[in-house]
């Protein structure tokens, strides 16, 4: 590996991974082999740096703690457009969506997050070009081998997830400790549903005043928050729309409720970490709501 200097920073081939840009290179090579070649599998590139001697137990659990928190992050909206899509029956149908996640590793094997793409390419022949740029296609048995297995996968998820509602690889039962807290999000997210599914529909997977106003009253933030005001809340409802990408929408999306949440969270539990400020605060939401029949309100 080389790294990067004055004489050699505009070498693209040299510096992006990029298979779409790579295929170009008069240096790439083609092989039938998934060990061999320009392109390889992950596997192979794992027995490789194994047999080198390295901790490739340490390097799997360091992407996978990269994609957990990725997907933690991105499973609430998801789950909040699959509401919109199936206009809020969510056992309707069932849905899922393969990203791929392009990861470095240094010089030190360290992995970093490069980009994720919504929509990998599910070819599995390659392009060759000859000396006058005439494009060939010819099948390509190590992308044959890799997302077939992708495939594969995503449909044994999608079937176990049918028959059984509680599997689910990211987020179960057997979530270690020190990834729970990820899970702050989804908490919020459900706390969004449950006033989203309260309002109209004609907003689709957008919270609107009314859905705002009632969050407000059934989960008893005024008494949460002592000295702040309906007004108050209003105001702070209409600054984090026009913070927002929906400002012309009026209304609040799972992204702009969150950051609202946050604010009212931080509000109330000023000294604590803004993690257990939510927490603390989205647990008293749900109780008071809970408990809005008994005329009990927690603060």
């Amino acid at each position: 590996m080389k790294n990067q200097t004055q004489k050699n920073h505009g070498k693209s081939y040299m510096h992006l991974t990029n298979y779409s840009l790579n295929k170009y290179s008069s240096d790439f090579v083609r092989s039938e082999e998934e060990s061999e070649g320009s392109k390889r599998t992950v596997t192979s590139v794992m027995k490789t740096l194994e047999m080198l001697g390295h901790d490739t137990d340490q390097i799997w659990t360091s992407i996978k703690d990269i994609v957990f928190k990725t997907l933690i992050c991105i499973a609430p909206l998801t789950k909040v457009e699959q509401l919109n899509i199936d206009n809020f029956k969510a056992n309707n149908t069932q849905h899922f969506h393969l990203l791929g996640f392009d990861i470095l590793l240094d010089e030190d094997l360290n992995p970093f997050l490069l980009e994720i793409n919504g929509f990998p390419s599910m070819r599995t022949d390659s392009e060759i070009y000859d000396s006058e740029m005439q494009k060939t296609t010819v099948p390509s048995p190590v992308d044959e081998k890799v997302k077939k297995i992708a495939l594969k996968g995503a449909l044994h998820i999608l079937f176990k997830h049918k028959v059984d509602d509680s599997y689910c690889p990211v987020v179960g039962p057997e979530i270690s400790d020190d990834r729970k807290p990820y899970l702050i999000f989804e908490d919020c997210r459900n706390l969004f549903i449950l006033f989203l599914k309260k309002t109209t529909l004609r907003k689709g997977s957008m919270l609107g005043s009314s859905g705002f106003r009632s969050f407000v009253r059934s989960c008893k933030v005024l008494k949460i928050i002592p000295g702040v005001t309906n007004a108050d809340m209003d105001l702070l409802y209409i600054n984090i729309i026009q913070q927002s990408d929906q400002s012309s929408q009026k209304c609040l999306s799972f992204l702009s409720f969150y950051r609202l949440v946050l604010t009212l969270a931080v509000k109330k539990f000023p000294e604590e970490s803004r993690y257990l400020a939510l927490k603390q605060f989205i647990d008293l939401c749900f109780a008071n709501y809970t408990n809005g029949n008994k005329n009990t309100t927690l603060t």
